[in-house]
């Protein structure tokens, strides 16, 4: 300013000063004017470069909040919705589990109650077999409910198995929850100085004067960003959405798009879907022959044993009725091309041929005359019949079959639903509960949204589905040869039917007496063989007739009473007559030895000593005499006379009863007591007592009772042995085992001839020292002896005169041959004799 007022000034003094001062005056003022609006307009673009640094860094600071919160609810609702995806394999899962075990336990129960049919309630084994043209109804149905038991139990079993395989390996291997990473969650998150890398156009932008592109992403073909949307958003967004959210592979997010888990888990059903609809058909045509069988076996028990009629058809509409629901619950009236039967609802008649079964057991256990013209009306009702059952297992055989869908079902709330290309059997649409994975969802799927890439191009990689495979056939296989084997068994039973008609009913097998089975009312009852003559021999699976056992111990008693009578008119006349047949074949042959019973020896017993049971050892001329209560003593037996030579006491079996029988053996003596105990006595007695003690053996006493008993050991093989008779039984049983044996082992039954006898009295049992015989005595004098080695009958080896007043106890073998025996009287203070049989020619 100053080198303008020189220059004005120089300019005045030239003559025009006034003008041109008045000029820079003016310019002053407007350069001045034009620096304070710079200067107003800096302060104000400050200002507002401050403001919109300030608005713009609240706001990508609040972005990077919502960044973090974005990502983190993200992770939490997609966490939920894969737990809920879990919780769809489980419920699929367990929809299939939960009926395959329900039908296994079904299986398991019905097995009982099939094999009931078959083994238990054996018919035929209660009285006389059923006629055979029911009997190859009910064997057909029944062996035909085994076949498709059998098939669904193990179908349930593979199924159950199969489902629960598959949801493990779909739950531990692809429904997995989407846990992040750490490297994940520091990528996630942002620090506050990272806003100093934003750009500037993010950094000063000022509101609504400079609004924010547009939404856009990187084309690849171009190679620059284009834009996606109209929406305005800040380049950290698009960094957000390139770091974070980026294509990683996918289903495709638009509406109809299903979830992979679903997907996965159809195509796995594949494994197993078919194991559990053939295991329910299973269950329905097992429940249908063996309603059938159920019904026909009451009619054998009520016509056959109980011998009633009304009962029969009462019993009889129950399971047909029954029969007759479940055919119509579970088949499902739909037509069908290429049926073997035309389509003929044959279920509709099969439940009610036992109707035709019991009218034909009317006639043929009537009181009516067996005319040809009634059994043609039978055997016409049972043809009916099987012609009935073998249209019916035809019938199966096309219900079963499967058949491919030409479209999809539709979807209904309460109703089975299955992909259209997996082939079920139409007729069971309503009976499967079949539940497959949907094909398509409402619900968005987070994950794929998450892994989806937004855009038009965001969709590269198809959903995941499990491996392609046909559908399972080896069911369906397995199934048709149940069918085919049933059919097989009724064309083969009407075969057998028709040769049985032309060739007569049974002739094919051995029957007492080629006795025909029309009508079975007139046929008696036959026991078997091996019954024959025993106590048995009228008695069946469920046990003895009583009033029968009762009649025949009754007539036991009379003919052993009229036996006794007989014997002591015909002794004398037995003796001459033997006398004579033996003078006259002394010429010519070597007599037999026959036994009688030698004069008693006198032997001086001491005081009070009334011995029951004899023993003998193996030398002649030594015994052991026994009372039952333990007290025992020597005699030496000479030619005419006998001397007892030591008297003792048994000590340490006090508390095992009364002795019952005794043998003595090779080192001691072996005791039987009443409680079936074995003691043994070794050695001999020392100072008037004999040491004995119990042996391993169990006890020989059983519920019913001892009756007599006795024990020894085989000298070949030092085995104890035993021979007993139980209370009520005619029969000796005999037993073998170790000293240290848990049980007795059966060796045998030996057969009385003379059961008669034990009627009144239970016979008495000994045997020889080396166990080789039995010596078995009765109470009027009989001895009887039989080998344990040899086997064979019963020899008698001594029968005394009849007597009267005599009461016979124990008998034992004597030496070769021979026998000793205690026999008492009926006097008061009478002294036991001692008898020895003698040989005589």
């Amino acid at each position: 300013s100053s080198a303008f007022q020189a220059r004005g000034i120089t300019r005045v003094a030239s003559g025009s000063l006034p003008r041109r001062a008045s000029s820079w005056r003016s310019c002053i003022g407007r350069i001045d004017s034009a620096m304070a609006s710079v200067a107003e307009a800096a302060v104000v673009s400050g200002a507002v470069a401050t403001g919109a640094f300030r608005y713009n860094r609240e706001n990508y600071m609040y972005d990077q909040g919502l960044r973090w919160s974005r990502f983190t609810t993200g992770y939490s609702m997609s966490m939920a919705q894969a737990a809920m995806y879990r919780e769809d394999i489980r419920d699929l899962t367990a929809l299939t589990v939960t009926k395959q075990d329900t039908y296994h336990t079904v299986g398991v129960i019905f097995f009982v109650l099939n094999f009931q049919l078959i083994m238990a309630g054996r018919l035929g084994v209660h009285g006389p077999s059923p006629p055979g043209w029911l009997l190859g109804l009910y064997w057909t149905n029944i062996c035909s409910a085994l076949t498709f038991l059998v098939m669904f139990t193990w179908m349930a079993m593979h199924a159950s198995a199969r489902a629960t395989a598959g949801s493990a390996f779909m739950l531990t291997r692809h429904v997995r929850l989407p846990i992040p990473t750490p490297k994940m969650l520091d990528k996630a998150r942002k620090t506050g100085n990272s806003y100093e890398k934003q750009r500037v156009a993010d950094v000063l932008r000022v509101p609504f004067v400079c609004p924010a592109g547009q939404e856009s992403e990187v084309d690849p073909e171009a190679g620059w960003r284009v834009p996606i949307s109209d929406r305005r958003m800040p380049r950290w967004y698009h960094d957000e959405v390139d770091e974070l959210r980026k294509d990683e592979g996918g289903a495709k997010p638009v509406a109809g798009s299903n979830p992979e888990h679903f997907e996965l888990y159809r195509g796995l059903q594949e494994e197993w879907w078919s194991y559990d609809v053939y295991a329910r058909i299973g269950i329905f045509y097992f429940m249908c022959h063996w309603l059938t069988s159920a019904s026909l076996y009451s009619q054998c028990h009520i016509f056959t044993e109980l011998r009633c009629i009304w009962p029969a058809y009462t019993t009889t509409a129950c399971f047909v009725f029954a029969h007759r629901g479940i055919l119509s619950l579970d088949i499902l009236k739909k037509p069908r091309e290429g049926s073997c039967l035309m389509g003929l609802p044959v279920e509709k008649v099969v439940p009610f041929t036992p109707f035709l079964c019991c009218i034909g057991m009317t006639i043929d256990y009537s009181i009516l005359d067996p005319t040809p013209v009634r059994q043609g009306i039978i055997y016409g009702l049972a043809w009916v019949c099987y012609a009935i059952h073998f249209a019916w297992a035809l019938r199966m055989y096309d219900l079963a079959a499967p058949v491919m869908s030409v479209q999809e079902r539709e979807e209904s709330p309460g109703k089975p639903w299955w992909p259209q290309e997996w082939p079920l059997p139409p007729a069971f649409e309503e009976a499967i509960y079949m539940v497959s994975a949907p094909k398509a969802t409402q619900q968005p799927c987070l994950q794929q949204e998450m892994k989806a890439a937004k855009g038009k191009r965001g969709y590269e990689v198809p959903t995941r589905r499990a491996r392609g495979a046909p559908p399972a056939t080896l069911p369906w296989k397995l199934f048709r040869g149940a069918c085919i084997t049933v059919i097989s068994m009724w064309v083969f039973i009407m075969i057998g039917r028709a040769f049985e008609q032309i060739n007569g009913e049974r002739w094919l097998l051995k029957q007492e007496g080629r006795m025909e089975r029309w009508p079975s009312h007139m046929q008696p009852w036959m026991s078997p063989w091996t019954r024959k003559g025993s106590r048995n021999e009228m008695c069946h699976a469920g046990g003895c007739d009583r009033r029968l056992a009762e009649s025949d111990g009754e007539a036991h008693q009379d003919f052993a009473g009229t036996a006794q009578r007989l014997m002591a008119t015909l002794a004398p006349i037995a003796d001459a007559l033997e006398g004579n047949a033996a003078a006259r074949s002394s010429a010519t042959t070597t007599p037999s030895p026959t036994y009688a019973m030698a004069p008693s020896q006198q032997v001086a017993w001491p005081a009070e000593f009334r011995p029951t049971l004899l023993a003998a050892s193996e030398e002649a001329g030594a015994l052991v005499a026994f009372t039952a209560g333990r007290r025992g003593a020597f005699v030496d037996v000479g030619e005419q006379a006998a001397s007892t030579v030591a008297h003792f006491v048994t000590e340490g079996i006090e508390e095992l009863g009364e002795i019952m029988g005794a043998v003595w053996v090779h080192g001691g003596l072996v005791v039987t007591t009443t409680r079936g105990d074995i003691a043994e006595c070794a050695g001999v007695p020392t100072s008037g007592t004999w040491a004995c003690r119990r042996v391993g053996a169990p006890s020989l006493r059983l519920p019913e009772g001892l009756a007599a008993a006795a024990a020894g050991r085989a000298a070949s093989t030092g085995r104890l042995q035993a021979a007993v008779v139980f209370e009520g039984e005619d029969a000796i049983v005999l037993f073998e085992a170790d000293e240290d044996a848990v049980e007795w082992l059966p060796a045998g039954e030996v057969h009385l001839p003379h059961a008669g006898r034990t009627a009144s009295a239970a016979p008495r049992l000994s045997m020889t020292a080396s166990g080789e015989d039995l010596i078995v005595s009765f109470e009027d004098g009989l001895v009887l002896k039989r080998s344990l080695v040899a086997g064979g009958g019963m020899e008698t080896v001594a029968m005394p005169r009849a007597a009267s007043g005599k009461r016979w106890h124990s008998a034992c073998g004597f030496g070769a041959r021979r026998v000793a025996h205690l026999v008492s009287s009926a006097g008061i203070g009478a002294m036991p004799e001692l008898f020895v049989s003698s040989a005589s020619a």
